[in-house]
This record gives structure tokens, sequence and C-alpha cells, in this order.
């Protein structure tokens, strides 16, 4: 099947502008409620938790009709709708319950972009691209991340901080444009699913969640994914924080500075990482686990800012990594399950609950052991999360790699835009 250069072109404008909207600029809705709105660190931190505990009740069953709909597409448009009404609550109801029942909403359509842009992604280029093609997904993605940071600055320096989640509703405005642009023929769904002759239908998540767990290594991975997360979750959040204490006036600029240091780091690490995963997914997979602690002893021992916001090199080394190597596992323990998303709403489930925890717990820490207590929490959570990988996470990559490359057909990556 040829994919034209239109519908890659919509791919990478997805990718781009699906950043930032994703996730609903949690991390500036923390900072404009501390230093807007005086709201109490403990609030914030459940607040920024809401939408990833809605998304451990949403995230399977979601991922379950990505693997039955043929309608991906419409899912990104309805997703991106609502994150953009999310962000005029939290700009004009700046209370408490407003904003929580929008987190809620942005809770449940979340889980929609990463699965639904991957599968849409292997749908289009085969397994065979897809590694490179996942490269290129987040090099696009964290290169959309830095440009709405650099926008953020001049946003919350020239205009006010509302304006920040303004601009949040054009980006969501832009992804339903780009959406539209990939041709719905042009996407393979039974291979969007990781589906090969012999295959299951597509059935109920509940089934489906039997078959993949009864895989000790999905479970293994799916568990380790989670503590990565409780550790990293709340980390640039924190950091934003304490950095914004010290100068509430700049605090805008200092954490936009911090996204787009981290989030220009993953634009050249990320299409690294995937040349990288041809030799093995864990040994690389193991270097974004080591960094989490190492980053979190270092903003909990260090006070200056210029330091604390030289460090995000780290954060865009890891999460480089970390966000291309996770989705290439789950695609090589989905593999000829028929069930790729659904694992991949399974693992986005764990990493919600590891975010929710996180914020939830560091926002206590912070408040009764300070900043420094805080991270050194996450710290220990880092420790844990990367022994558990090297002693039960298995390499999940084919031993060969003629097995692990087969495919349908590849796209010539030289004829894209």
């Amino acid at each position: 099947m040829t994919v034209s250069k239109q519908s890659l072109r919509g791919l990478d404008i997805v990718n781009i502008f699906m950043a930032d909207v994703k996730d609903g600029v949690g991390v500036y809705l923390s900072v404009y409620l501390l230093t807007v709105h005086k709201w109490d660190p403990s609030q914030i931190g459940v607040v920024v938790a809401i939408p990833w505990i809605v998304s451990i009740l949403a995230q399977s069953p979601v991922g379950g009709f990505i693997d039955r709909t043929k309608r991906k597409r419409l899912l990104l448009v309805v997703a991106s709708a609502i994150v953009a009404l999310s962000c005029i609550i939290v700009v004009n109801f700046p209370a408490f319950y407003p904003i929580a029942a929008s987190q809620v909403a942005l809770g449940v359509v979340q889980t929609v972009f990463p699965p639904c842009v991957a599968a849409i992604t292997l749908g289009m280029v085969g397994r065979q691209s897809f590694p490179k093609r996942i490269g290129r997904n987040e090099s696009f993605n964290h290169g959309g991340n830095m440009l709405a940071a650099v926008a953020a600055v001049f946003i919350g320096w020239y205009i006010s901080y509302e304006g920040i989640f303004y601009f949040s509703i054009l980006q969501c405005a832009a992804i339903i444009v780009a959406t539209l642009l990939i041709r719905e023929k042009e996407i393979d769904h039974d291979l969007a699913r990781e589906a090969t002759e012999g295959s299951q239908p597509a059935d109920s998540f509940v089934n489906g969640l039997k078959q993949l767990f009864s895989n000790r290594d999905v479970t293994y991975f799916t568990i380790a994914v989670g503590l990565w997360n409780i550790a990293n979750g709340a980390m640039l959040p924190l950091l934003g924080q304490k950095i914004g204490l010290s100068n509430l006036e700049h605090s805008a600029l200092y954490l936009s500075v911090c996204i787009i240091i981290a989030q220009m780091t993953m634009v050249f690490i990320a299409p690294l990482a995937a040349k990288l995963s041809e030799y093995g997914r864990k040994t690389i997979l193991t270097v974004a686990f080591i960094l989490v602690p190492v980053r979190a002893l270092l903003f909990a021992w260090i006070d200056n800012k210029y330091a604390l916001i030289s460090f995000q090199v780290i954060d865009g080394i890891g999460a480089g990594i970390y966000g291309v190597i996770s989705i290439l596992m789950m695609a090589d323990l989905g593999k000829g399950t028929g069930r790729f998303n659904l694992l991949q709403g399974t693992t986005y489930a764990s990493i919600g609950l590891g975010v929710a925890l996180s914020s939830i717990l560091s926002g206590y820490m912070v408040k009764y052991f300070g900043y420094a207590g805080g991270f050194i929490s996450l710290a220990g959570m880092g420790t844990v999360a990367t022994l558990f990988l090297l002693f039960f996470v298995k390499e999940s990559m084919r031993p060969t790699r003629t097995n692990q490359l087969l495919d349908s057909s590849p796209v010539d990556f030289s004829k894209s835009p």
C-alpha cells in the first residue's frame, strides 16, 4: 500500500501540535494555580493528578476500542475539541470544582492521543518502517513542545498566563485540520492493531486483557513503566514550582526555558534512540531509567536556578529514549496478538497511575518536608524502578533482525516531506 505525502505530512503536523495538547498543559496549570491564584500545593497536586486517575479507568477500554474501530481520525478530532473546552474552563472558572470537572473530561480524552497516533502510524507505514517512523514522530512531537514553550515565554511575558491556555486551544484546532489531511484509505486497520494471519478478531478488552497478561513479560514491562512514572511524573511540575517561588514574576519564563532545553535535546535523541533500538531495546531503556534518580538528587541538593534549568538536558536524554523505546517494546510484545492498542491502553493506564501517585505523594512530601524531601522521594522511586527493570524485564526484540522486520509494505521516507 502506498502512503501519500499528504497523509505523512498530516501525521507530522499532528505530532507537532499534539505535544503540548495531549496532557492538557498540565505543567503550566500547576504553576498558574500556584502563582496567579495562590492555591495550596496539596490542592494543586490533587487537581493535576485527576486526569491521570481518570485515565487509569478509561485507558484500557479506549485502547480496546481503538483496536476495533476504523474511525481513529474521528477520535482524534473529538479528543482535541474536548481539550480545547477544558482550557476555556481553566481560564474562566479558576475555582477548585470547575477545574476538577474539566480535568475529569481531560482524563478521558487524553487516553486517545498516544495509542491512536501510534496505531495510525503503524497502519500507515508497516512494521519494517515503524521504528524509524516512531523516531520521526517523537522528534516532531518534542520539536512541537519546544516551539510551544517558546510561544509560552512570549505569551506569558507580554500578554498573560491565561494566554498560554488560549494558545493551546489554537493547537487543538491545528490537530483537527492535520488529522483530516490523513487519508482514511491509507490506514490498514488490521496492521494498526498488530494483527497477523490467524489473529483473533478484536473483542472485549476484558478477554484481551486475560490474553495479554497471561504473558509474564507484558506484566513486568507494565509494572516497570508505572514505577518509572511514579519517579518521573511530578519532577518537572515540582521544578517549576521551586524555581517559580524564587521569582514569581519570571516563573513562566523559567519554566518555559526548562521545557525548551529538554525538548530540544529530545528532538535529537529520539531518532538516535530509534536507530539504536535495532540492536536491543532493554539496554537503551535502562539508560533512561538510571537518569531519573540522578536528576532528582541534583534537583534536591542544588538551589541555583540556572543550574537547575541546565539539568533539563538530562531529562531530554532520558525522556527522549523512553518515549521511543517504550512504544517499540509495546509493539514487540503485542506482535501477532491483534491487541497492540489494548496493550498500549493498559500500559498507559499504568503510566497514569504512576503520574497520579507521583503528583499526590510528592505534593504532600513538599508540604511537610520541603522541595528537597519531595525530590529525594522521587529519587528513591527511580532507584526502585531501575532495579525492577534490570532484574525482571526481558529484552523484547526478536533474536534475529529478519524475524523482527517482517512487513507488508515499507514506506520510502526519502519522499517524506
